[in-house]
């Protein structure tokens, strides 16, 4: 990256005893104070061990972080010594404090003792040094959101050139790209009448080429792996990966073949990269490199500094099938038709590592307006969900009606994503819009026994609203979940006084759920009115399903998991729209952004089995690790996403401790239990009896690996 572009991303400014580091993508900036005016010049980024965009140094002896949401101490190499959970004394040594709030911060300092107090709440965190020193400061852009637009003529071969592009948000072509927070939101495409690809995308140069025929069927195929490798697209009459080293790797010519081919590399190399980097910027000592390290043919942290293609061409010689039970599920998986509008998907699923799959016919004039939203209710693409698969193998956007359990999509869902307008858990607002008592009744005991859900702040139902309560409703930006159980017809709520289309709404709810649909329209058209995800499901919910799912869906818990979890599609199909794996509201701040699920079983009244994992989101991505943390169970971090059973049974007051964890889901025999349920040791023995008495029906209940379908076809 060159000065100037590094300049674009991240800015430094001074205010007195205030240094500002201003990220230019987020445009956000975040505060440091020192105990004299800095006086910055600037400094090599080198100097980290971590990427930055740009540096500067400077005196000080101490400084002052008001606003942040982690602050850890690494050694100057990298190595990790502790998080600020408590107030710390450090001796003297060459240190540096990784700065996590609104946009990414590094502070290095040598040759100094330090002392620093906790993060607490709303406090500072105060670093103050021994001795008025020279420290560093880089900055890096979080680059959450695109950087740039890279405008595309419907023309394959330029399309090449595009998703060529999309690796320059990638900070660092090491295997440590594994890391979600390395790669960065890949550059928007949209459609014009020439190619133009802005002179500061840093296009990048691994030495790898992906050749393919230019058809867009197989540009989309392969566009993640390119993403990904970094790898130039250009034409070529059979699908090949070619190497600086001279190799070249065919891939299969036939769709489904290559599709398959490539998704198997996705899931290859970014795992065994995230091996490679177990000695890296955050070394750690990796569960599944003790199941599968043995059977490697080279000692990963030895690939660390080949190049792309050295490292790649000993990934080649791994058998897949070595790696699959240890590799986690991607949480989302598209399937777009082959025409030129799906090219606008390709940055917001590469951003994903998504598998792309081809299918459907092109739609005609692309069935969009001038504001790309669709004119007719077939879909432009669709996504699946490991939580949530459809039966058939690979769903078509062609199929009337779509699959249960398939999600639609389109750009707008993606970019309301992008807008950052999503309340946070325990702030969300409910409205639930019915036509009947009966309706009625099922929403106010879903929300009230025995209390509001974890996650929602406030909730009201609305009977046989008149029509301008319902559009208050859909337009009332306090509303984060509207539950809309009135009569629909394509993407129109009827009503007596009219009816009101979806279509004509630009301010819609995070998220909304449709019941007795029979179709995705209204879930697909609420989408491209300002909800992040939608769900539309054929039956009518009973209360227990409606807590659980509004619950779940206020927690932070991501779309098609929430589905699943809450037993949605036993109540008859169920459609979304919206990734499947996006999160309608966000964690805390400062609280742990991935989702533990545990499901536990039990085995007698006072004993139970734990199965967990971290579920995986457009917010919490693959690649990154995690460890469910409790008082028991394996320790070892793990990548997340990966369903792991703890190897003793839990009591019932073990099973009780998880229930208030921030971060934690639980499943108690088939029911989601939220702290607000106030449950007891009592009842759980009670559950566990309902459920040893029906102990068929508990048999034929899938476990966590069930639930998490694995990644094929």
């Amino acid at each position: 990256m060159t000065g100037r572009d590094a300049a674009r991303r991240i800015e430094f400014e001074t205010d007195g005893e205030t240094l500002y580091v201003r990220d230019g993508i987020e445009s956000e900036r975040l505060t440091l104070r020192f105990d004299r005016e800095p006086d910055p010049q600037p400094a090599i980024t080198d100097l980290f061990p971590v990427p930055v965009d740009r540096a500067v140094s400077f005196e000080a002896e101490s400084i002052s972080v008001p606003s942040y949401s982690s602050v850890t101490i690494n050694e100057s190499d990298g190595e990790f010594v502790a998080m600020l959970t408590e107030d710390l004394s450090l001796p003297r040594g060459a240190y540096c404090f990784d700065i996590t709030g609104t946009t990414k911060v590094f502070v290095r300092a040598v040759d100094v003792s330090i002392e620093a107090t906790e993060m607490a709440g709303e406090d500072p965190v105060e670093i103050t040094f021994d001795r008025p020193t020279t420290i560093t400061v880089g900055g890096r852009s979080l680059h959450t959101r695109p950087e740039a637009t890279i405008t595309v003529p419907d023309d394959p071969e330029a399309l090449m050139t595009a998703v060529s592009a999309l690796g320059s948000s990638i900070a660092e072509w090491s295997p440590e790209r594994s890391w979600p927070t390395l790669r960065g939101y890949p550059p928007r495409i949209e459609r014009g009448d020439e190619l133009h690809v802005p002179d500061h995308l840093s296009i990048p140069d691994t030495g790898i080429e992906i050749a393919v025929p230019p058809t867009y069927a197989d540009i989309y195929r392969i566009a993640p792996l390119a993403y990904y490798l970094g790898a130039a697209v250009v034409p070529g009459a059979e699908p090949e990966i070619r190497l600086d080293t001279g190799y070249v790797e065919p891939l299969p010519s036939e769709g489904p073949a290559l599709e398959e081919r490539v998704s198997e590399l996705l899931r290859t190399t970014l795992f065994l990269d995230s091996l490679v980097r177990t000695e890296g910027y955050v070394p750690s000592d990796r569960y599944e490199y003790e199941q599968v390290g043995p059977d490697l043919p080279f000692y990963p942290p030895k690939l660390a500094d080949r190049s792309v293609s050295e490292q790649l061409m000993e990934y080649l010689e791994v058998d897949p099938e070595i790696l699959e039970p240890y590799a986690p599920p991607w949480p989302t998986w598209a399937v777009l038709r082959p025409g030129p509008a799906g090219a606008e998907l390709l940055p917001h699923l590469a951003h994903l590592v998504a598998p792309i799959r081809v299918r459907g016919s092109p739609l005609d004039g692309d069935d969009g307006d001038d504001a790309g939203a669709p004119t007719t209710n077939r879909p432009l693409a669709l996504a699946t969900s490991p939580y949530l698969p459809p039966d058939g193998g690979v769903p078509n956007p062609d199929d009337e009606p779509l699959p249960s359990g398939v999600s639609a999509l389109r750009p707008a869902g993606y970019e309301t994503l992008l807008s950052g307008s999503r309340s946070v858990e325990g702030d969300v607002r409910v409205a639930f819009l019915v036509d009947s008592p009966e309706r009625a009744d099922a929403g106010r005991r879903a929300m009230s026994e025995p209390a509001p859900p974890d996650g929602v702040d406030s909730w009201e139902v609305y009977e046989r609203p008149s029509r301008e309560e319902i559009v208050e409703m859909l337009t009332d930006p306090a509303v984060d979940l509207l539950y809309c159980s009135l009569p629909t017809d394509g993407s129109r709520i009827v009503h007596e006084d009219g009816g009101i289309d979806l279509a004509g709404i630009r301010t819609l709810p995070a998220a909304t759920v449709f019941e007795r649909t029979g179709t995705v329209a209204p879930a697909h058209r609420s989408v491209e009115s300002g909800s992040v995800g939608s769900v539309a499901a054929d039956g009518p919910l009973d209360a227990s399903r409606i807590r659980s799912l509004v619950g779940l869906l206020a927690s932070a818990t991501p779309l098609a998991l929430s589905v699943a979890l809450a037993g949605v599609q036993e109540a008859g199909d169920i459609r979304l729209a919206g990734d499947p794996g996006v999160v309608v509201a966000t964690p805390k701040p400062g609280s742990y952004k991935y989702r533990c699920v545990v499901k536990i079983q039990s085995s007698s009244s006072k004993t139970h089995i734990a199965e967990s994992h971290t579920a995986l989101s457009t917010d919490s991505r693959v690649g990154a690790e995690s460890t469910c943390v409790h008082n028991w169970g394996q320790q070892l971090p793990e990548l997340g996403g990966i369903p792991q059973t703890e190897p003793e049974s839990l009591s019932g007051t073990q099973v009780l401790d998880l229930i208030p964890e921030p971060d934690g889901i639980v499943d108690l025999n088939g029911q989601i239990v939220f702290q607000s349920d106030g449950l007891t040791e009592s009842d759980i023995e009670q559950s566990a009896r309902d459920a040893l008495a029906d102990e068929d029906e508990t048999s034929d209940r899938p476990d966590m690996r069930s639930l998490i379908q694995p990644d094929s076809e």
